[in-house]
């Protein structure tokens, strides 16, 4: 039997054929499960009987037979227009007759064709396979785009099961995580504890009603920014619908909803948060930057400058370790300082730096990003087998390369060329406080030196000029000592020890002189050096 084949990689579908013969209904169902594996079908024998066996389960294609007891195709294809869990996708009439007026009726129910008998079973699949195509054709994104690093995840806020039930199925087989409630209260607090990317929420449930809901959500800043799509199965007013949208959702879908149209409308919301999402995380990224120069510049050497640095910028960009390898003039690593996770403490570690790294850093001035650590020709350094990518980013100052600051992750492509701007920025800032400490740590020892020739100065002028006049003291004394002294002889002995007795009082207020203006020297540098 020749048949068109659905791709391969398509989506869950489901099938019903509903005919009033058995043989016809069961031999269509079986051809019909043959397109592909993920083709679930539903054979029926009355629209009664369709409608029992559907009761918990949407459709996807409907195929129906127009005359049968009880209920016509056309009532049947109606009553499922209000499926609650949406109405079928594709609808198809098969009939015998082709009765006045039935063109007109299928049209005001949207019916996809009207088959006229008889109709082989091959042209049964031919179209059921071309419907099955172009509703994986709907839901695949256009042209070849990179797969979402992660998966989004959906509250379900609905005090039926059967509901919660469609949805969540829906959701899985578009690729969603999905967490559910049904009360208002559940549905508040998974809303804050789980902080889901978008809420499906009803209106009419037990303990809080879905206004009340949504009102709390928006004046919460942790959850203000989760799109809310309301899905209600009131017929709702516009000033209804006017208080909703002030209280801040997002949309609405009045139930019963056509699954492609509600999916469609998920996707939309979940694009437009992602990007926004974006923005805020730069945002965050952009108000970080004045928060870090203000510890750098407090950091009074660069084992606090890289610590300040390093837990900030990996704690930012989601990191798995952050390194800052401070260098000499010769590309050696002097310094060595890690951060291995957002949770951990600063500690020291080594690892030698690539020639082919630093030779890449200083000929392009610019940093780099390592898609892959395992294969990218200038990363050559050793790391942990679980580092798979890294972000590197040159520090440098006024004469020269200082050193690198790079991240690394344990995902390949981790990192976008918005983390690389964000962390040469840090790395700027970290060259002007790392070049202010070097100053302030040297400043600080021309004042150590300072104080040691001071120290000196004042040995020097205590031998040099105290001394002396205190021989000349002792040995007048000794004069007096020595024998007996006529008047003239004492009143030499006198005017040589009041001589001697003045210099000694000069030489103490020159030294005390000298050392007050040398004290207040040494505040006036002290001063210049904490403004630097």
């Amino acid at each position: 039997m020749n048949r068109e084949s659905p791709p391969q990689d398509q989506y869950p579908v489901r099938i019903l054929v509903v005919d009033d013969h058995p043989n016809t209904a069961t031999m269509l169902a079986r051809a019909l499960s043959q397109l592909g594996a993920s083709i679930q079908v539903t054979s029926a024998t009355s629209g009664q009987d369709a409608l029992d066996k559907v009761r918990h389960t949407a459709v996807d294609i409907l195929i129906t037979d127009m005359i049968m007891p009880e209920m016509t195709g056309l009532e049947l294809i109606e009553k499922l227009q209000n499926h609650p869990g949406g109405k079928p996708s594709y609808t198809y009439l098969i009939t015998a007759y082709d009765v006045p007026g039935l063109k007109v009726s299928s049209q005001r129910l949207r019916v996809n064709e009207v088959i006229l008998k008889p109709v082989r079973p091959e042209r049964i699949c031919q179209i059921a396979a071309q419907a099955i195509e172009e509703m994986n054709q709907t839901k695949k994104p256009l042209g070849k785009s990179p797969a979402p690093k992660r998966r989004f995840k959906i509250l379900v806020a609905d005090d039926m099961p059967d509901n919660i039930t469609l949805l969540t199925r829906y959701l899985e087989n578009e690729g969603y995580d999905h967490i559910s409630a049904m009360d208002g209260l559940e549905a508040l607090n998974k809303a804050r504890n789980e902080l889901p990317d978008m809420i499906l929420l009803d209106i009419n449930m037990p303990n809080k009603d879905g206004f009340a809901i949504l009102e709390e959500i928006r004046a919460n800043p942790a959850t203000a920014h989760i799109p809310v799509i309301i899905l209600t199965a009131a017929r709702l007013e516009p000033m209804d619908v006017q208080f909703g949208l002030n209280l801040g959702a997002d949309d609405y879908v009045t139930k019963p909803f056509d699954r492609r149209e509600l999916m469609a409308r998920i996707r939309a919301k979940l694009r437009v948060k992602e990007a926004e999402d974006i923005i805020r995380r730069r945002n965050r990224e952009l108000s970080l930057l004045p928060e870090i120069g203000k510890e750098l510049s407090e950091c009074a050497n660069t084992a606090e400058i890289a610590n300040a640095a390093l837990k900030r910028v990996v704690e930012a960009l989601g990191a798995m370790e952050g390194h800052m390898v401070l260098l000499d003039e010769a590309g050696n690593a002097t310094e060595w300082h890690k951060v291995p996770d957002s949770n951990g403490g600063e500690e020291r570690g080594h690892m030698d730096i690539q020639r082919s790294l630093l030779e890449h850093i200083t000929e392009t001035r610019q940093g780099m990003i390592v898609n892959d650590t395992q294969s990218d020709p200038i990363w050559k350094m050793p790391a942990a087998a679980s580092v798979r990518s890294a972000a590197v980013a040159p520090i440098f100052g006024r004469r020269g390369l200082l050193g690198l600051l790079f991240l690394t992750h344990e995902q390949e492509n981790y990192f976008s060329q918005e983390n690389l701007l964000l962390l040469q920025a840090i790395a700027t800032q970290s060259a002007i406080a790392i070049e202010n400490a070097r100053l302030y740590e040297n400043a600080a020892w021309q004042r150590e030196q300072l104080k040691r020739m001071q120290n000196e100065f004042f040995v020097a002028v205590s031998h040099d000029l105290k001394n002396p006049i205190a021989f000349i003291t002792q040995y007048s004394d000794l004069l007096t000592k020595a024998g007996p002294l006529n008047a003239q002889q004492r009143e030499y002995v006198g005017h040589i020890q009041t001589s001697a007795g003045n210099m000694l009082e000069r030489v103490e207020s020159m030294l005390k002189l000298t050392s007050a203006d040398l004290r207040q020297a040494e505040e006036r540098r002290e001063t210049m050096g904490a403004a630097l």
